[in-house]
C-alpha cells in the first residue's frame, strides 16, 4: 500500500488539475468567448439620378447601400457573398454581388454595395408613368450576408442577416429618402 501511495497523490493532483482547467475553460467560454452574433445595419447612402428626357424616358438611377458589420466576437467573421437586389413593385430591376471575405476579431467593416438600375425594366411596368407623374418612384432594396464566426478552433456560430429598405426615390428633386429594417438569425 505504501508503495501505491505516491502513485495515487500524483494521479489525483493530475485529475484535480483537470476538473480546474475545465472549469477555467467552461467559465471562459461562458463569459469572454462566447459566441455574439454580429450587428448588421444597412442604410441607403445616396442615389444617383439623371431626370426624364425626352420621348422615349430615359432615366439612369444608381442605388449606393453601405452595410455595416460590428464583429463583437474574439474570433474572425466570415462572410460570403453580399448580394444587394433593388425591386420595383416586386420585380427585380437591379443586382449587386459583393465578394466574400473577413472581419476581424472584434472590428467594424463597411461593406459598399452599388447597383445599376434597370429601367428598361421600371418603365415596362404599368406602376411607372402614374408614379412618374407624382414624382416618386418606390424601391425595395435586400441586402443578405452569411456567414459564421469561428472561436477557439471548435465553437462556431452561424448568423444570416437580412436587410430590407424602403427607398423613395424624387426623381423631380433628384434625391431619396429610405427606411430599413434588419433581421439577424443566429444558427441554421
Amino acid at each position: 500500500m505504501r508503495r501505491n501511495r505516491p502513485a495515487l497523490i500524483c494521479c489525483g493532483v493530475v485529475v484535480a488539475v483537470l476538473v480546474i482547467l475545465a472549469v477555467i475553460f467552461v467559465a471562459l467560454y461562458f463569459t469572454v468567448f462566447r459566441p455574439r452574433s454580429p450587428k448588421v445595419v444597412a442604410t441607403v447612402a445616396g442615389t444617383e439620378i439623371s431626370k426624364i428626357n425626352g420621348s422615349p424616358p430615359t432615366l439612369n438611377i444608381t442605388v449606393h447601400v453601405d452595410v455595416t458589420v460590428h464583429n463583437p466576437n474574439y474570433a474572425a467573421f466570415r462572410y460570403g457573398d453580399v448580394v444587394t437586389v433593388v425591386r420595383y413593385h416586386g420585380d427585380g430591376v437591379g443586382q449587386s454581388v459583393m465578394p466574400a471575405g473577413e472581419i476581424g476579431a472584434r472590428a467594424t467593416e463597411t461593406i459598399e454595395a452599388t447597383v445599376e438600375v434597370d429601367v428598361a425594366r421600371v418603365v415596362a411596368t404599368p406602376y411607372f408613368f402614374p408614379e412618374a407623374a407624382l414624382g416618386v418612384l418606390p424601391f425595395q432594396t435586400a441586402t443578405a450576408v452569411a456567414g459564421k464566426a469561428v472561436v477557439l478552433g471548435s465553437f462556431k456560430i452561424s448568423a444570416r442577416s437580412e436587410v430590407a429598405c424602403e427607398v423613395d426615390v424624387y426623381w423631380l428633386r433628384s434625391n431619396a429618402t429610405s427606411e430599413c429594417t434588419s433581421t439577424v438569425h443566429i444558427g441554421r
